[in-house]
């Protein structure tokens, strides 16, 4: 409330305690008087800053409520009712008029007139006047107070009482009504002061002021509408009443609300900071403080702005425009309704980082284990991890759900694979990753070959198993008869195998080789396969070889001359052909003597034949020879021990057992017979 002095001067301006009354009561004489007293309900604001925090960030929370005082609330009548008798000297009327001129002022300040209020003077004396009726105009009231001139006289209290009761007109109950009555005296003897003073009171508020020690304070109580310092005021002389002008003022522009409290509770997902909330008013106090909310209270509020700041924290969970305030709650004992404003403040959750590692190269059948461990969440932590996105022509995926999974390869590709993390928000994030699967060529395995030596025309037959981690791979193979025949089988499993006629006599070798539709192959061989002519040609052969370095394994060094001899046929209708085989080499001190023929291959100019004979006497050997008839003729023997296969002597030592001999003749001849 504006403090005014008695020249017009205002002094600094500064909050008033301003009790909120809703109804004034006063007890005289065994009556009641009520006289109503309105008030508008504070308007409310809020609003939070900054409106946009990271996650577990702080914001500050305004509520504000701009109180009101019932002259701004409620359009008010006011009637100041001044003595004019002879009593006050004319310095002493000057003063009451500039207190009076000030009360005015004040009144306009609290928003008398601008919200409707107008305001009245009566004079009274020995009788009462109308020194300006209800206006509406402050510079007209204000103007009317100074012009008034003093009357005189005696006092008649209840004249005036009477006179303001005609200038209020009747009751309104949509308007307070407020006197305030200054006089320095007692009213004359039989004056009916308290018949008048509680008509009055029975429409208006009305507060009595004493000048001086003339008048008592049983006079001011039967004025006023309630006894006390609450409608009545006391000044020693004149000079004194500018100290009154706060607390009258305060009085007569009531507080628009009594015992408010505001009571907030958050909304989920907010805990409020201990020790943040704070008031701006005196005299307002906090209580049923906790995580979720806290209650502010006060006395009372009137003209006056209330700011209530508070701290919140986010708890983490969950983000994006949160709304601050479960509920805020105001109440006060005129049952006002005030609904505040939501506030929303928008969290900043950050979304996790998704690491799915590396790209990875995994063989068809195996498995390489990828990595998410990588991952994190810059403001939280990572509460799932999910793979996906394997091709099922690819591979497949185990563990999927946890940081580290397992890929296991089905098929050579490329795999793009997802990895996808939530955090305890919600929120996810991706990442992807490359599985090369890299084909693996099937393995082959002969498991049956020919060993026997087979005529020609004959079937020969051979089998075998492959297998593949490929295991969506699909296979074909191919059959090398060794004879210029090939055969080509677009599509097989496993087991395989084939069989085939030759039609000429000669040693050759199968080759098998199975292929996998992405292009790895595997190729296994039978090794030396005979196919004899038992009506074909024969062999003989006489003379010596110059024997070579190392063909000797016992004596590598030994060399020198080295004499044979032997032929070999097929008799009529045989299958196993007969003859007989010497060689000598006595730099080794070695003789061999064949015992029994095996098989034997005659091809163009070059025949070869197996065997078993005895080394020096000794049986437990076998021997294949292989000669040609040609310019020169050439010889080649290899003799090795039947159980273990350790070589006793090649004259090619490391030469496949199929390869043409290198070794020509020193002396002697072989001859091809035809059949």
């Amino acid at each position: 409330m504006h403090a005014v002095n008695l020249h017009g001067r205002k002094p600094a301006r500064r909050n008033r305690l301003l009790v909120a009354v809703s109804t004034f009561a006063l007890a005289l004489a065994g009556s009641v008087v009520m006289a109503p007293t309105a008030s508008a309900a504070p308007v409310p604001g809020a609003s939070a800053s900054p409106t946009s925090v990271n996650r577990y960030g702080v914001s500050t929370v305004t509520l504000t409520l701009d109180g009101e005082s019932s002259t701004q609330s409620t359009p008010t009548d006011l009637v100041l009712v001044l003595d004019e008798s002879g009593s006050i000297d004319g310095g002493e009327f000057n003063q009451l008029k500039a207190f009076a001129d000030d009360v005015v002022e004040a009144v306009a300040d609290d928003g008398l007139f601008t919200n409707g209020g107008r305001a009245a003077v009566v004079g009274f004396s020995t009788g009462a006047h109308t020194v300006i009726g209800l206006n509406n105009n402050e510079a007209t009231v204000r103007n009317a107070i100074t012009g008034n001139p003093q009357a005189g006289g005696t006092t008649c209290i209840s004249c005036g009482l009477n006179q303001a009761n005609t200038v209020l007109g009747a009751d309104d109950p949509a308007r307070n009504q407020v006197v305030i009555v200054i006089t320095d005296g007692n009213a004359n003897g039989g004056d009916p002061t308290a018949a008048a003073a509680t008509a009055l009171q029975g429409k208006a508020t009305v507060f009595a002021v004493g000048v001086g020690d003339g008048v008592s304070q049983a006079t001011l109580e039967t004025i006023a509408s309630g006894p006390g310092n609450s409608n009545t005021f006391s000044a020693g002389s004149f000079a004194d009443l500018a100290a009154l002008l706060e607390t009258l003022v305060a009085a007569v522009s009531v507080p628009g609300a009594t015992n408010p409290s505001v009571a907030v509770t958050l909304a989920a997902g907010w805990d409020l900071v201990p020790g943040s909330v704070a008031s701006n008013l005196a005299g307002g106090s906090i209580g049923g403080v906790s995580a979720n909310g806290f209650t502010w209270s006060r006395a009372n509020l009137a003209d006056e702005n209330l700011v209530i700041t508070y701290q919140i924290k986010h708890e983490g969970a969950p983000c994006g425009p949160l709304p601050v305030n479960s509920s805020v709650v105001y109440n006060d004992d005129e049952n006002a309704v005030v609904n505040f404003p939501p506030v929303v403040v928008t969290v900043n959750c950050l979304p996790p980082v998704a690491d799915a590692g590396a790209d990875k190269n995994v063989a068809e059948g195996s498995s390489v284990l990828l990595d998410g461990s990588g991952s994190n969440d810059p403001d939280g932590v990572i509460t799932s991890y999910a793979w996906s996105g394997a091709d099922a022509g690819v591979g497949t995926l185990t563990n999927a759900g946890n940081a580290i999974a397992t890929y296991n390869g089905l098929d050579d590709g490329a795999d793009a694979v997802t990895l996808t993390v939530t955090d305890d928000n919600g929120l996810t994030d991706d990442d992807s990753t490359t599985v090369t699967v890299q084909n693996v060529a099937p393995t082959l395995t002969l498991t049956s070959c020919p060993i026997a030596p087979n005529a020609v025309n004959t079937d020969v037959s051979f089998a075998g198993t492959f297998t593949d981690p490929g295991t969506l791979d699909t296979h074909s193979m191919s059959v090398n008869w060794g004879d210029g025949t090939t055969t080509p089988v677009p599509a097989v499993s496993s087991p395989v195998g084939a069989t085939h006629q030759y039609t000429a006599a000669g040693i050759y070798d199968i080759s098998v080789t199975v292929t996998d539709d992405d292009g790895g192959s595997d190729t296994k061989n039978c090794g030396f396969v005979v196919v004899y002519d038992p009506n074909g040609g024969f062999v003989t052969g006489g003379g010596w070889i110059q024997s070579p370095a190392g063909a000797y394994p016992a004596d590598p060094t030994a060399t020198g001359r080295a004499n044979f001899g032997f032929v070999s046929k097929y008799k009529n209708g045989a299958s196993v052909p007969t003859g007989s085989t010497e060689f000598q080499f006595k730099a080794g001190n070695l003789n061999f003597h064949s015992n029994d023929y095996q098989w034997l291959v005659v091809a163009g100019q070059k025949a070869i034949y197996k065997g078993t004979g005895s080394v020096n006497g000794n049986d437990g050997y076998s021997f294949m020879l292989t000669a040609t008839d040609g310019s020169p003729d050439k010889f080649r023997i290899k003799i090795w021990e039947t159980v273990g296969g350790a070589i006793v002597y090649d004259n090619q030592l490391g030469a496949a057992d199929g390869t043409d001999p290198v070794t020509a003749l020193s002396g002697g001849q072989i001859v091809i017979h035809k059949g």
